[in-house]
C-alpha cells in the first residue's frame, strides 16, 4: 500500500487495487509502491497546487514555549490511556500487531485530514487570516484539544490546501451547472480593492433538476486592462466559455455603466439595469433637487454630532433609558448605499422625543434643532419613502424568484404613491395632510418611477417571467401586452410539443424498427397497418398548447408569499411543458445585488491583518467562501 504520509494523497482517493481518484479532476492515475504519479500529476495538471510540507516553519524557541505550556500531565495521561484502550480491543479482534499499527497508522491520518478541513472553513467561512495557525493564544487551543495533532504551516493551507479545494469544487460546480442549467442569468460588477486592485465579479443563477434556484460565483478576478467595453466583452465571453454556457445566457443584469452596458450589447446578450439601482437614483434625485435637501442636511450634521461626541451619546442613551425604549443610535447615511437616506430619517423621526432633550440639555454650538414644520417633513418623508424601501429590499434577493416580480411591484410601487396621498388612506393610519414640500416629492418620485421604468412591458423576459409566476400570472395594466404574452408563450409550448414529437419519433422508430419490418409485411398485421397508417395524436400540438395555458391560467392564483418554484415542483405532472418553460424562464434577476453581497464579503477580506493576500487567493476564497456547500 502507498505510504499515506505523502501530500500528494490531500487531492487524491485511494480506490483500491493500486489506483487513486483526483479530487481536483476526478482522473484516475495507477501507482505502484510509490506515488511519484500522482505528485506528476499535480505538478502537471494542477500548476497552482504547490505541495507543501504540513510542518509548522516558526521560531524554535517559541515552538518550545507552547509546547511546554500545552505539554500537561493529565493530556498525557488521558491520550495514552484512550490508545491502550484502542489497542486493547483491538487486540482481541486481532491479535495481529501490525494490523494495530496500520489501523492506529489510519485513524491517526483521517483525524488529521478532518481537522485540515475544519480548520479550512475559519479561513473560507469566518475569513480569518492563515496567520491565524501561527498565532500563540491558537496553537495552544490546539494543542490543548489534539495534543497529538501537528498543526500544518500557513503555507500549507495557502499554498497545498485551498488550490486543491478550489479546483475540486469548480468542477463539481461546473458538473452540476451543465447537467442542471438549461438557462443562465448572468449578474456583472466592478469593484476596486483598498489595494487598488479592480476586480469583475460574475454570477450565475439558474432553476435546477428540483426547482430550486441556485446561485454560483463564476469568477471574480483582477481586471488589469482598462474598463472599455471590448475589454469587459472579452472577459465575458471567456468566462462563459470556461463554463460552457455561452448559448445558455438569458439576461445580463449590471448596473447602468455606459461601458458593461456596451459589452453586453456586443456579445448581443439581453441587458437589464439593476433595479434596485436604478430605483435607488431615482430616489436621490428627487431628494438632492427638491426643498427637503436642506433638512436633510441638518438632519445629517446632527447624526454625526452624536457620532463624534461621547456626551452628546451618553446624554441620547440616557433620555431613551428613561423612557424604557431599547437604546438605539443615530444612523448615518451613506452615499453608496440604497436605503440609507431612508434608514437615517426613519430612526431620527422614533428618536425624536429623545434627540430633542439630548439637544437642549447640550451646548451644540452652531448646530441648530429642527423646528416643528421640519419634523413634520421628516414624518412625512418616511411615510413616502417606505414603499421604495420595500421593493428595494423584495428585489434584492438571490435565494428566491426575483425577476417575475419586476413588472408587478412597480406596478404596486406606482399605485402605493399614489394611494398614500388620499384622503382615506391618511384618515385610516391618521396622517395630516403632507407638507408642500413633501407632496412635491412625491410627485417627482412618481414622475421618476414612469420615466425609468416606463419599458418594462415592453422586455419578453420579464413579461414571459411575470406570466409563469403563479403568483402574477396576467397581472398586466395592459391588456393587449397579456393578450400577447399569453400567445408568445402557447407559441413556445406549441415549438416545445412539436419538439417532443420529433424526439420521441426518432426514438421509437430506432427501437421498434427490426419488429416493425417484420410485420409490416405479414399478412396478418396487413389490415392494422392500412387502418392505423395515418392515425395521430388527437388535436395538434397548438390546440393542445392552448389547452394547457388556459387551464394553468383557470389554476388558483398564488399568494404574494409563496415560493412559485415549489409550487412548480408539485405541479410539473399537471402542466409539463409550462414547467419545462418555468425552469428556463424563472432564473431571470432583478438586480446586481449578488455581486454587491460579494464585494462586501471581499472587503471583509482584505483587512489590515490581510492587506498582503494575493488576488489569486482573494479569488479562490471568493470562490469558495460562495460555493463551497
Amino acid at each position: 500500500m502507498a505510504p499515506k504520509k505523502s501530500l500528494a494523497w490531500d487531492h487524491f482517493v485511494d480506490k483500491g487495487e493500486n489506483k487513486a481518484e483526483c479530487k481536483m479532476c476526478k482522473v484516475i492515475i495507477s501507482y505502484k509502491s510509490g506515488v511519484s504519479n500522482l505528485t506528476k500529476h499535480v505538478q502537471r495538471k494542477h500548476i497552482s497546487v504547490n505541495l507543501v510540507r504540513r510542518e509548522q516553519q516558526v521560531d524554535r524557541q517559541e515552538e518550545q514555549e507552547v509546547q511546554a505550556h500545552t505539554s500537561q500531565t493529565a493530556q498525557i495521561t488521558a491520550v495514552n490511556t484512550a490508545i491502550q484502550t484502542i489497542a486493547s480491543n483491538t487486540i482481541r479482534s486481532n491479535p495481529n500487531p501490525s494490523s494495530i499499527t496500520a489501523f492506529l497508522r489510519r485513524d491517526c491520518q483521517k483525524i488529521k485530514k478532518q481537522i485540515d478541513d475544519h480548520l479550512m472553513n475559519l479561513f473560507i467561512w469566518d475569513l480569518q487570516p492563515f496567520s491565524i495557525v501561527e498565532d500563540k493564544g491558537f496553537r495552544e487551543l490546539i494543542n490543548f484539544a489534539f495534543p497529538n495533532y501537528t498543526i500544518p504551516s500557513r503555507k500549507y493551507f495557502a499554498n497545498n490546501l485551498l488550490p486543491g479545494l478550489y479546483e475540486e469544487i469548480k468542477i463539481n460546480t461546473k458538473t452540476a451547472l451543465n447537467e442542471d442549467a438549461k438557462s443562465v442569468c448572468l449578474t456583472t460588477d466592478m469593484w476596486t480593492s483598498r489595494n487598488n486592485d479592480s476586480y469583475l465579479a460574475v454570477t450565475g443563477h439558474y432553476v435546477d433538476k428540483n426547482f430550486i434556484l441556485q446561485s454560483v460565483l463564476l469568477e471574480c478576478k483582477v481586471f488589469e486592462s482598462s474598463h472599455t467595453a471590448l475589454h469587459i466583452a472579452q472577459e465575458l465571453r471567456n468566462v462563459a466559455q470556461d463554463w460552457n454556457i455561452l448559448d445558455k445566457v438569458l439576461l445580463v443584469v449590471s448596473d447602468n455603466g455606459a461601458n458593461i452596458k456596451n459589452a453586453i450589447l456586443q456579445l448581443e446578450w439581453r441587458h437589464f439595469g439593476c433595479y434596485a439601482h436604478t430605483l435607488n437614483l431615482a430616489v436621490q434625485k428627487v431628494l438632492s433637487h427638491s426643498n427637503v435637501n436642506s433638512i436633510i442636511g441638518k438632519v445629517k450634521a446632527i447624526v454625526s454630532y452624536f457620532k463624534r461626541s461621547n456626551l452628546a451619546w451618553n446624554k441620547l442613551k440616557k433620555y431613551q433609558e428613561q423612557a424604557n425604549k431599547v437604546v438605539k443610535r443615530p444612523i448615518q447615511d451613506v452615499a453608496t448605499r440604497w436605503n440609507s437616506t431612508f434608514y437615517m430619517i426613519e430612526r431620527f423621526v422614533e428618536l425624536k422625543d429623545e434627540i430633542k432633550c439630548a439637544l437642549s440639555n447640550l451646548d451644540t454650538g452652531n448646530l441648530i434643532n429642527l423646528t416643528t414644520y421640519e419634523w413634520d417633513i421628516c414624518q412625512s418623508l418616511v411615510v413616502v419613502l417606505q414603499p421604495c424601501e420595500e421593493v428595494t429590499r423584495e428585489m434584492s434577493g438571490q435565494k428566491y424568484v426575483s425577476g417575475s416580480s419586476v413588472i408587478p411591484l412597480t406596478i404596486g410601487l406606482t399605485n402605493a404613491l399614489k394611494e398614500i396621498a388620499s384622503q382615506t388612506y391618511r384618515q385610516e393610519n391618521n396622517i395630516d395632510i403632507f407638507p408642500d414640500e413633501v407632496e412635491m416629492c412625491r410627485q417627482d418620485l412618481l414622475s421618476e418611477i414612469g420615466t425609468r421604468f416606463s419599458n418594462l412591458e415592453q422586455s419578453r423576459t420579464y413579461t414571459v417571467a411575470m406570466f409563469l409566476d403563479p403568483r402574477y400570472k396576467l397581472y398586466f395594466e395592459n391588456e393587449n401586452v397579456a393578450d400577447s404574452t399569453k400567445k408568445y408563450i402557447v407559441g413556445l409550448v406549441t415549438a416545445m410539443i412539436n419538439e417532443n414529437e420529433k424526439n420521441q419519433s426518432s426514438a421509437s422508430t430506432s427501437n421498434i424498427s427490426d419488429s416493425q419490418g417484420k410485420k409490416s409485411n405479414s399478412l396478418l398485421w396487413k389490415h392494422y397497418n392500412k387502418q392505423m397508417h395515418n392515425v395521430r395524436p388527437a388535436g395538434t400540438a397548438n390546440s393542445r398548447a392552448i389547452i394547457e395555458t388556459q387551464k394553468y391560467l383557470d389554476d388558483t392564483v398564488l399568494s404574494p408569499d409563496t415560493n412559485p418554484l415549489e409550487w412548480w415542483r408539485i405541479n410539473q405532472q399537471i402542466y409539463p411543458n409550462l414547467a419545462k418553460l418555468a425552469k428556463i424562464k424563472l432564473n431571470a434577476m432583478a438586480s446586481s445585488v449578488p455581486c454587491e453581497r460579494l464585494f462586501s464579503v471581499a472587503g471583509n477580506i482584505l483587512t489590515e491583518r490581510r492587506s498582503r493576500l494575493g488576488s489569486r487567493k482573494l479569488e479562490q476564497l471568493l470562490f469558495l467562501q460562495q460555493n463551497k456547500k
